[in-house]
């Protein structure tokens, strides 16, 4: 998608400095008259709202999160001053310039570049707020911005007033009004840092322009999941054990994207308590149909057929990652139906980067895949189930841990923190308080060390979880990022 070169200066300086409240405070402001969406033409490809009332309870909650890294302040300042380095003084010049809400706008165009992309707010002080757009002028001459002023205080701003006639409603009905729309942030929480908005169908429309315009052959079947859609909404929010980013997706194509049917991890019994990171997933059934022509090229380089490789992937996999000897070992888990079709499947595409790689494929029932001495991958079936690993006993070191992933207390608080349901379309972990170290002690071993400030900011950190789950043609999905 493209939109000017510069949507605004200006309207990107706001947005970045948002990230400041959290450290600079602030009394709440009055609640902005509804929104920006009420300007907004129904049938808008995109609309976001960012939280600028820097007295509200999320952006407090978030200065209480960021009050757990040592280097805020000094972020903050320096930040601060980088901005006066510009002209502009974030206290004196933007905090009364903006409103409690801000918002930006995006319209599709009968080609890509007809896009457009404007910003709304409701200042808190209009006379701070032309003057602000007049200094950024000034400093920006080439790239200057425009605004015009709506009703109830309400201000448009962009590159161009042409820019701002095509995204607003002119004498139509507004977004606000739109069910799409209403549908979309009823699926948000009331509370968020902030929420946005995209129109399923428009977004399908830019994207096959976006690929006509290349000229790369790509069938509509690539885009059909995107044409699909009704809606797709999302939002980030703050809270008391860390910030989540958390999506509802809405139509008959959120299968091709999200997948379809949620499960209970059974492989999560299987990894090592100590693996520091774990994937579970499942390939959706129409994953074939969506991919289009790119199936040839991939085929092409693999030396099988997709519908092997998909067939290898029909049911729950997995993979971990946990501390080896010398690096991190991992293990990838697989249940096919039939697992003498998928070793010959893995069998094939080892012989094939053997033949561009320089490697070697050697043994029997347990096959060993080696680049040289230095890296070896072996596969083969252990218990119903296909294991590739680099664990240096193979195959046979992997499963059946004497405490599993599940068990371990740092899974199950970071579970706990971010809600993650029992059963999903599938979900990342990631343990970064355990990770964190195990990096330190790599960097030592190449005889380098990372600052201690950088360490000591990087410790609040404690996990990621990522997941989807629903049904039918309704889906959600979630990321977590737990500090503590």
């Amino acid at each position: 998608m493209t939109v000017r070169k510069r949507l605004s200066l200006l309207l990107g300086l706001l947005a970045a400095l948002t990230l400041l409240a959290a450290g600079c405070g602030g009394k709440k402001q009055a609640a902005a008259s509804s929104s920006g969406a009420q300007f907004v033409r129904s049938d808008a490809l995109a609309f976001v709202s960012v939280d600028t009332d820097f007295g509200s309870s999320q952006w407090k909650q978030l200065d209480s999160l960021a009050s757990k890294f040592p280097g805020r302040d000094k972020a903050i300042e320096s930040l601060k001053k980088s901005i006066a380095g510009q002209g502009v003084d974030f206290d004196s010049d933007i905090k009364p310039a903006l409103g409690s809400e801000l918002d930006f706008a995006v319209a599709g165009g009968a080609t890509l570049n007809d896009t457009k992309a404007i910003g709304l707010l409701q200042p808190g002080d209009e006379g701070k707020f032309k003057a602000l757009v007049d200094k950024e002028n000034k400093a920006q001459p080439d790239s200057k911005s425009v605004y015009r002023k709506l009703s109830d205080g309400w201000y448009a701003i962009a590159s161009t007033q042409a820019d701002i006639d095509q995204v607003l409603k002119g004498s139509n009905p507004p977004l606000s009004d739109e069910s799409l729309y209403k549908d979309a942030l009823a699926k948000q929480p009331s509370d968020a840092l902030a929420k946005a908005y995209v129109n399923g169908p428009k977004l399908g429309e830019v994207v096959q322009k976006a690929i006509e315009a290349r000229g790369n052959g790509l069938s509509d079947s690539t885009t059909s999941g995107l044409q699909k859609l009704d809606f797709v909404s999302a939002s980030l929010s703050a809270e008391d054990d860390g910030v989540r980013l958390h999506g509802a997706v809405q139509g008959s194509g959120s299968e091709s994207l999200l997948g379809s049917g949620d499960y209970a991890s059974k492989l999560l019994g299987e990894t090592p308590s100590d693996a520091f990171a774990f994937l579970t997933f499942k390939v959706g059934k129409n994953t074939a149909s969506g991919l289009g022509s790119v199936t040839a090229p991939f085929e092409q380089t693999l030396g099988v057929s997709l519908q092997d490789v998909l067939a290898l992937l029909e049911n729950e996999n997995a993979i971990y990652v946990r501390p080896g000897a010398v690096i991190p070992e991992f293990a990838a888990i697989f249940q096919p139906n039939d697992t003498s079709k998928g070793m010959a499947t893995l069998i094939k595409i080892a012989n094939r980067l053997a033949a561009s790689g320089g490697a070697t494929v050697t043994g029997g029932a347990e096959k060993t895949l080696s680049f040289g001495t230095q890296f070896q991958l072996h596969f083969g079936v252990k218990d119903g189930k296909i294991v590739l690993t680099n664990n240096a006993a193979g195959i046979s070191g992997v499963g059946s841990p004497s405490q599993s992933l599940a068990d371990s207390a740092d899974f199950q608080e970071a579970e706990k923190a971010a809600g993650l349901p029992s059963d999903t379309g599938g979900f990342l972990y990631l343990d970064l308080k355990n990770t964190i170290p195990l990096i330190e002690g790599f960097a030592g071993l190449a005889g380098s060390k990372i600052p201690a400030e950088v360490t000591g900011n990087l410790r609040p950190l404690r996990s990621f979880l990522e997941w989807s789950a629903g049904s039918g043609n309704s889906r959600t999905f979630d990321a977590f990022l737990e500090i503590k």
